[in-house]
């Protein structure tokens, strides 16, 4: 503030003389001495404002020698080197993760093909002309019909677009090719779709070759099983003696473990070959829950178990499925249940049903199911360990699980060991409603 104004001062005083020395200039006459005084007035002026332009630059050179460390200044220029350096390391690097990318795509025994906002091919990889075939060469900018053809793929790349993803089989060059549709969203949005495609062919032969062997031993197996029923019920009937009795009536219990082994059997093969079909009716949902307890409820006397159902649906609700198949799905997830329950325990059946889906969840109150098995407890023949000493052919979840996704839903449990185990069938809307939902609670032994 002094500094200020001090110049403001100097300023002020400087222009009076010079505007007192021009008024005196014009009314007396231009004289020598004033002449000299404006003169030098004015390079006194222009020589302060010059010196005050050079300081306000000096200054903050100054003040930064003043207050920096007094090592930092002379550090500047290997800290620009450092710079220099590191920018230079980093330019390297995404250079050779540019170089990196495309050898990766190149090498890769999987097809990959990356399609745009559009829908044009942006990217795709020798693989993918592979296994699409040469007679069709992929090209940046082609269509996703030039490069699908298929209404079927055609759709799913469309869901894919709205962040679904999907799967699907195209034959392609007498090739089988298993193809996933990826939402591409690599800054959150979904910007593109990504293309995987995997050849199946021989893995496709081999699972038919599987069930067209278990079709043919099961269907084989049969007369002669029949036959040694018989011929053990034959000897039942006749006057043994202790003995022979007992390995008669071993012989009937093997015979019904191969016969309940031996339809499981068919009845998967039929499901994953496909030969199986859904005749979906419109089923009254009352009428089908109490024909489905009336089957149930004997087994659960048998045990000694309980048997409870929870229903939550419109009134008068009914919905679209395959009577026997549905019946058959519940049936064998029960079964379990009230299998695995201890004496005086309960299995609670319950029922959800709105116009959003159904769902099915059986709970009982046996062992559960450790964290490590609920992911294969739906692979064929496999076991629990707490189901090694019951009865059973290892194939009842694996059909569970084939005919809901057959119907269009999905199997999924829950569990935490020594607290029970509970099954949830998720179902597709298809309900109609004609009044108000109600619940329903019906125990029973």
């Amino acid at each position: 503030m002094p500094v200020f104004l001090g110049r403001a001062i100097i300023c002020l005083i400087s222009m009076l003389f010079l505007g007192f020395g021009l008024g005196m200039s014009f009314h007396k006459g231009v004289s020598v001495l004033w002449a000299a005084s404006l003169l030098g007035t004015l390079a006194l002026v222009l020589v302060l404002m010059a010196r005050w332009q050079v300081r306000a630059v000096a200054e903050p050179l100054e003040s930064l020698e003043r207050d920096a460390p007094p090592k930092t200044l002379p550090e500047l220029p290997r800290a620009w080197l450092a710079l220099q350096r590191e920018n230079a390391e980093l330019k390297e690097k995404v250079g050779r993760e540019d170089r990196l990318l495309p050898g990766i795509m190149a090498r890769l025994e999987e097809g990959v093909l990356l399609l745009g906002p559009r829908g044009d091919l942006e990217q795709f990889n020798p693989a993918a002309q592979r296994h699409l075939g040469l007679g069709a060469p992929l090209a940046k900018g082609m269509a996703v019909g030039e490069v699908l053809r298929g209404q079927e793929g055609l759709d799913l790349v469309q869901k894919a677009y709205g962040g679904v993803p999907g799967e699907w089989r195209l034959a392609r060059a007498g090739r089988t090719l298993r193809v996933r549709a990826i939402p591409f969203a690599p800054l959150g949005s979904v910007s593109g779709v990504l293309l995987t495609l995997d050849d199946v062919t021989s893995q496709e032969a081999l699972e038919t070759t599987r069930q067209k062997f278990i079709s043919n031993v099961s269907h084989e197996l049969k007369t002669p099983v029949t036959a040694i029923r018989i011929a053990a019920e034959n000897l039942q009937e006749e006057n043994l003696d202790e003995a022979s009795r007992s390995s008669a009536q071993s012989i009937m219990r093997s015979v019904d473990r191969l016969t309940l082994l031996l339809g499981d059997l068919s009845e998967l093969s039929r499901i994953e070959s496909g030969a199986l079909h859904l005749a979906p009716v419109q089923l009254d949902l009352a009428a089908f829950l109490e024909g489905l307890m009336r089957d149930l409820r004997p087994r659960g006397e048998a045990l000694g178990v309980a048997l409870a159902l929870e229903a939550e649906a419109p009134a008068g609700a009914t919905i679209l499925a395959d009577p026997l198949r549905l019946h058959q799905v519940i049936e064998n997830l029960v079964s379990n249940a009230l299998k695995f329950s201890p004496q005086e325990g309960l299995v609670t059946l319950r029922v959800k049903v709105t116009s959003h889906g159904q769902i099915w969840e059986v709970q009982d109150q046996g062992p559960g199911i450790p964290e490590a098995e609920q992911g294969r407890i739906f692979e064929r023949f496999y076991r629990a360990k707490a189901s090694m000493a019951k009865p059973g052919t290892g194939l009842g979840l694996a059909i569970v699980k084939h005919l809901c996704r057959l119907m269009g839903g999905e199997v999924s449990v829950s569990s935490v060991p020594g607290e029970g185990a509970t099954f949830r069938v998720i179902l597709p809307p298809q309900v109609e409603t004609q009044e108000s939902p109600q619940t329903e609670s019906r125990p029973g032994r």
